[in-house]
């Protein structure tokens, strides 16, 4: 459905070739894979997730499909690009987008997927879980946890969690 430039332009925001180069699979169907929402400000994630196509239309002047619904692969890239500009911006560390797609993979357990280990339908069943929210409490098992919060992560927006997330791994 979207473009292999889109595609490519869209990874390359997260500043990483080894990703790029033994996840496609993975990133792929990630893009396929619409993200849906139940908590009310996760629809700002989703809206994220679409203004890339924004922005890769003014940079490139190509169109992307206006009408398609926001995917989980441009929803996350999204949400890791504004962490790393709007939180955790450190010039001395430089970009660390790709530590936040990273440590989102590996939250959801689906770092082991790369292309020689790819399973499509348990990749297909663990998105499931993280847009039907059937993680535990703490949010383990969806993009983002804290193993003792007394928080249900299930009933809170993704960029909640994800400052919840931060605060616990990465304090200031």
């Amino acid at each position: 459905m979207f473009s292999d430039d889109y595609y490519y332009w869209l990874t390359d925001l997260l500043h990483d070739d080894y990703l790029q180069s033994n996840y496609q699979k993975l990133l792929h169907q990630m893009l396929e894979t619409e993200f849906t929402w139940s908590v009310p400000y996760d629809s700002n994630r989703a809206s994220d997730g679409l203004y890339l196509r924004k922005s890769y239309e003014r940079e490139t002047g190509c169109a992307v499909f206006e009408d398609a619904p926001c995917a989980v692969l441009e929803m996350f890239i999204a949400m890791c690009v504004r962490c790393e500009d709007e939180l955790m911006h450190d010039p001395d560390l430089g970009d660390r987008t790709n530590v936040w797609f990273w440590a989102i993979l590996e939250n959801l357990g689906l770092d082991i997927y790369d292309d020689y280990s790819y399973d499509c339908d348990s990749v297909d069943t663990i998105l499931e879980r993280f847009l039907d929210r059937d993680y535990e409490k703490s949010g383990f098992g969806g993009a983002f946890y804290v193993m003792d919060s007394c928080v249900d992560f299930r009933k809170k927006d993704l960029w909640w969690q994800l400052n919840a997330f931060l605060e616990a791994n990465y304090p200031v």
